[in-house]
C-alpha cells in the first residue's frame, strides 16, 4: 500500500510573524531613508559664522541624513575665500559635523588695499578689523619667508600688533619692527620669529614700563627713557 503524504498544515502565527518582520523592517528603513539632519555642528570657524557656513552648503533646510553628499558640501566651502579645507562627518543621533580649517589673515597691506593670508595669497576683504597694517614695501622673496614664519605666532599675538615695518640693518636683510598695540616695540628677524610667542610673558617682567623688545640678536628690552 502506498503510504498517503500529509499536508502540511498553513501556520497563520508564523505568517503574521513574518508579515510583521518585514513590516518593521520596512518602516525602519522608510524612517532612515527620510530622517532629516537633527543637528548641524561646526567647529574652528572664525571668520565665517555658522549661518554663512551652512547656507553657503545649502543646508539651512536641515535636508535627509542619509542623501547628504559629503563631498558635494565640501566642495561648495571650498569655495569660500578664507576656508583652507573641510572634513564633513556624519554622527549617530543624525548630527552633521563640519569641521572647518581657515586660512589666516595675517595683516592689511597699505600699498594695495589687501589682505596677506597665511596661504601667501592677497585678497580684498571687508569689515576686517584688529589686523596689523604693513607700513612699507618688502621683497617678494623676504615677505614670502616672512609669512611662513609668521603662520607660526599665535593668532592672540598677531592681533597685538599694530603696525609692521620692513627694517632691515646692514647685518639682517630680513628684519622686521613691529609697533605694538600696548606702546612697546619690537625688533624680530624672520629666522627667530617663533619667539614673539613669548611676548605678553617677557612684558610680565617688565611691568608698566614702555620700550623696545629686541628679538632680532638678542633677548633683551630698553626702557625708553
Amino acid at each position: 500500500m502506498k503510504k498517503r503524504k500529509s499536508k502540511k498544515k498553513f501556520n497563520v502565527k508564523k505568517f503574521i510573524r513574518f508579515i510583521l518582520v518585514i513590516l518593521i523592517i520596512s518602516i525602519c528603513i522608510y524612517f532612515l531613508i527620510n530622517a532629516k539632519t537633527r543637528n548641524i555642528v561646526i567647529l574652528n570657524n572664525d571668520y565665517y559664522n555658522d549661518e554663512e557656513i551652512i547656507e553657503t552648503a545649502n543646508i539651512q533646510s536641515y535636508p535627509r541624513f542619509l542623501l547628504l553628499n559629503s563631498s558635494a558640501i565640501k566642495k561648495k566651502l571650498l569655495k569660500l575665500d578664507l576656508v583652507e579645507d573641510v572634513k564633513i562627518t556624519k554622527k549617530l543621533g543624525f548630527i552633521l559635523q563640519i569641521d572647518v580649517k581657515e586660512k589666516k589673515i595675517l595683516y592689511y597691506i597699505r600699498s594695495n588695499d589687501e589682505y596677506k593670508l597665511s596661504t601667501n595669497e592677497n585678497i580684498k576683504l571687508d569689515n576686517i578689523i584688529g589686523m596689523p597694517t604693513l607700513i612699507n614695501f618688502v621683497p617678494e622673496d623676504i615677505e614670502k619667508d616672512f609669512v611662513k614664519g609668521l603662520t607660526k605666532v599665535d593668532k592672540s599675538i598677531i592681533n597685538m600688533v599694530s603696525e609692521i615695518e620692513y627694517s632691515p640693518s646692514e647685518f639682517d636683510t630680513k628684519r622686521f619692527l613691529l609697533y605694538m598695540n600696548d606702546g612697546n616695540l619690537v625688533y624680530i628677524t624672520i629666522t627667530r620669529i617663533d619667539l614673539l610667542n613669548k611676548y605678553v610673558d617677557v612684558i610680565k617682567k617688565v611691568g608698566t614700563k614702555k620700550g623696545i623688545l629686541y628679538l632680532d640678536s638678542g633677548n633683551y628690552f630698553e626702557i625708553k627713557k
